[in-house]
């Protein structure tokens, strides 16, 4: 039997893993800042079929997409006292802007709640403005670890992030139940293992009631977190001012909640789940190419079959399909 070309994933998956993110040209760590890494072209093409999977879903339930800035002013931040506890020791600060000292420190998001809810409280003036259902596809960026890994442990690592405002409690915990539905779709389709488990209280979400996580089962007996979903209650909507006028014109603070889904770490997932010692294997509506086309050449007659390979190349490609003449 011919001997595997990576090392056995089982017993040496450090190795096994760290060869297929290079071999397979999806990961290049030589970007030469800790915990950030270079995402290939391969990679890419796995990332955004991720995302539209994630995306597509969302919008089905009325989530609709926004882009808010990369930074946070850091008195947002300090606004609610759980989570900047939970993410102070682990946000990238900016003080200086070229020459000029700011005059107030700006973070990178290490996720966008403090971001999200001043808006809100412009936003949302009326029980008509609700439910408030918005995401965003973005990195985001925590100095959490000196132990990084390649997409299962980084300081910069992609995700998509809802954030929800509802009238009633009720409303907010379907939300979660919906939350989850969406993951499980997502990653069935991908043919990932996981369970679903709520945190205890030391392991919640900085700032949330509840926390809820999909852990992806891996081969070698570990999990790896890969979305989260957290219901917020008034936690937020309270020290950000975000309030609604109901149906009798009583103002009242919205319950919120916040859905976090792993790119990068899915990423992982697929290819630790499915990958073997032979290499990268990936579900086929994950594949970078749908279809490999190799020329099997004759003497003499190679210009000829080169020449039939490229067309059907093209007619393939114009089919809609992604295409590689090998």
């Amino acid at each position: 039997m011919e001997k595997a070309p990576l090392p056995n994933k089982v017993r040496e998956f450090s190795k096994w893993y760290d060869e297929v993110l290079s071999k397979a040209e999806l990961i290049d760590i030589r970007y030469g800042v800790k915990g950030f890494v270079v995402y290939r072209p391969n990679a890419m093409i796995i990332v955004k079929k991720i995302y539209d999977l994630f995306e597509e879903e969302l919008k089905k339930k009325s989530h609709k997409q926004m882009l808010l800035p990369l930074v946070i002013p850091m008195s947002n931040l300090k606004r609610e006292a759980e989570h900047v506890k939970g993410f102070e020791d682990q946000v990238f600060i900016i003080e200086r802007a070229g020459g000029d000292v700011l005059e107030e420190k700006l973070v990178l998001r290490p996720t966008s709640e403090t971001a999200i809810y001043p808006m809100m409280s412009l936003w949302i003036k009326s029980y008509k403005d609700l439910p408030m259902k918005l995401f965003q596809s973005v990195a985001v960026y925590r100095h959490e670890t000196k132990a990084t890994r390649p997409l299962l442990r980084g300081r910069e690592f992609l995700w998509i992030e809802t954030h929800n405002a509802f009238a009633t409690s009720e409303e907010a915990e379907a939300q979660i139940k919906e939350d989850l539905e969406i993951a499980k779709k997502v990653y069935d389709e991908l043919g990932l293992a996981f369970i679903v488990v709520e945190r205890e209280e030391f392991d919640r979400f900085p700032g949330a009631e509840r926390s809820f996580a999909y852990d992806a089962l891996m081969p070698n007996g570990e999990v790896l977190q890969i979305a989260t979903t957290h219901y917020l209650g008034q936690k937020f909507s309270k020290p950000f001012e975000v309030m609604f006028m109901d149906e009798r014109g009583v103002n009242r603070y919205p319950y919120t909640t916040c859905f976090g889904i792993g790119i990068s770490r899915t990423l992982a997932a697929i290819i630790i789940t499915h990958g073997d010692d032979y290499g990268l294997v990936l579900p086929f509506g994950m594949a970078i190419y749908d279809i490999v086309i190799v020329p099997i050449l004759y003497k003499g007659k190679e210009k000829e079959v080169i020449k039939k390979a490229r067309r059907i190349e093209e007619i393939v490609r114009n089919a809609g399909y992604s295409v590689k003449l090998d």
